[in-house]
């Protein structure tokens, strides 16, 4: 079978030189010039290997990886890296990268390292990926994992709102599994065919957010050297994902807005709207009611978002589920690491994970047991494997006197910032995620500490 490769590149001269380079050798190859068009077509077609350049606007191809790791985990990804970004390199193979190349390539080097990504791809992946099947359905109902009341009562709700188009807004503290229960409804619902598009709101600069979400048209600004469509228009008869909804610029909520009531989109530097129909479903973890009253968030969307509500609990509210998640996460880890010698999970380990605080929810359960399964050397993981996993309680908190300079907010925010790295390793996403802000703030915050 002729091998598909996915290009992936915002820029169009090298999307031009990538698709020259593999048309040349009478590969079958698509290229697509963001991640989330990427993530469109893994849903629509077979692919045997993914090449994907690692800085983009919007999503970075370091992001897409993780996701695709996530719904092809044998798919092999190459990531391609400015010359001297070393950073980049390492990041990628951290984060499970096939392999990656700097820029600017050699061809033949190219070809043959894609050649032997194909090669030992594994039988698995490449039988599931010439399924015929609806895109984006298929894999995801089975990341939602439990079976005691609280999910019961999730995927009941998921279920019932799948019947409806009605606009869905999906709460939860970060690492909950959002976006997990926005392509579960998708899946169930009858747009299952079509589209499912993922937008991280406060991904995209604020300068690029119009371009991005509504498209725009030739020479509508400098750089537009050719008409492009919006991610809206990308998901017309399908499902819109709007993450982290509670960074939207407000100037882009008001165009959202008439996205909702009137299915319009007119493209920057058009004089011209065009209809979509495609079901909104955002997700926040923030208190949207305290940000409408703050004046940072519409209250007109937030009625029109809010139509069908879905809350989905913390992993401290079902921790009955946690064993059945463990082994879960177990059985995608070892997957994805062919090497190890773990093999299951000892009940001392479970119960361990049972009684663990996890801030950061199922990701941060997930993560654990990632790392329990790469450092690992025996073949049941035991409470020795799991020393990393964050258990402290809130009340070893050591905070400094009140008495003197007054504790203000800000001051506490630091400080709490400062505890939670130091938890990490110094690991910023992490922390971030934790604390449930963005990198800039988590940034801003320590800067207001240094000054």
């Amino acid at each position: 079978m002729q091998a598909r490769v996915l290009v992936v590149d915002d820029d169009l001269e090298m999307r031009d030189a990538l698709g020259a380079v593999f048309a040349r050798d009478g590969r079958s190859c698509d290229v697509v010039s963001s991640a989330t068009a990427a993530l469109d077509s893994i849903g629509r077609r077979r692919f045997d290997a993914i090449v994907c350049d690692v800085r983009m606007e919007g999503m970075s191809g370091l992001d897409l990886l993780e996701r695709v790791k996530k719904i092809r985990p044998t798919l092999p990804v190459i990531l391609m890296t400015g010359a001297g970004k070393l950073h980049d390199a390492v990041e990628a193979i951290k984060r499970g990268a096939f392999q990656y190349v700097t820029k600017p390539f050699d061809a033949d080097a190219l070809r043959a390292m894609v050649d032997e990504a194909v090669s030992i791809a594994s039988p698995e992946e490449i039988d599931r990926s010439t399924r015929v099947g609806p895109p984006l359905a298929e894999g995801f109902d089975s990341e939602i994992v439990g079976d005691g009341p609280a999910m019961r009562g999730l995927q009941a709700l998921i279920d019932r709102v799948a019947l409806s188009s009605a606009p869905v807004l999906v709460t939860g503290e970060t690492g909950v599994g959002k976006e997990l229960v926005a392509r579960a409804i998708h899946a169930r619902g009858e747009r299952s065919d079509r589209p499912f598009v993922a937008v991280n709101t406060s991904a995209i600069q604020d300068s690029l957010f119009e371009s991005e979400l509504f498209g725009h048209s030739r020479g509508s600004f400098t750089g537009a050297l050719q008409a492009r469509h919006g991610l809206v228009t990308e998901a017309d008869k399908g499902t819109l994902f709007l993450d982290e909804i509670g960074d939207m610029p407000m100037g882009m909520q008001a165009k959202l807005l008439r996205v909702l009531q009137f299915g319009e989109v007119r493209p920057v530097g058009s004089d011209r709207t065009h209809r979509v129909d495609v079901r909104v479903i955002a997700a926040t973890h923030r208190d949207l009611p305290l940000l409408v009253r703050e004046g940072r968030f519409r209250e007109d969307l937030y009625f029109r978002l809010n139509v069908l509500p879905i809350a989905v609990p913390p992993l401290r509210a079902h921790r009955d589920d946690i064993p059945a998640l463990a082994r879960h996460f177990l059985s995608e880890a070892c997957r994805r690491v062919s090497r190890t010698h773990v093999r299951s999970i000892g009940e001392e380990a479970l119960r361990v994970l049972s009684n663990a605080t996890w801030p950061g929810n199922v990701r941060e359960l997930a993560s654990a047991i990632e790392r329990a399964v790469v450092f690992s050397s025996d073949e049941t993981i035991g409470p020795e494997h799991l020393a990393c996993t964050a258990t402290v309680a809130p009340q070893t908190l050591a905070w400094p006197s009140i008495d003197g300079a007054p504790w203000t907010m800000q001051r506490l925010n630091q400080a709490y910032a400062e505890w939670v790295l130091d938890q990490t390793g110094g690991n910023k996403r992490r922390a971030a995620e934790i604390l449930g802000v963005d990198l800039s703030t988590l940034y801003r915050w320590r800067r207001t500490t240094s000054d």
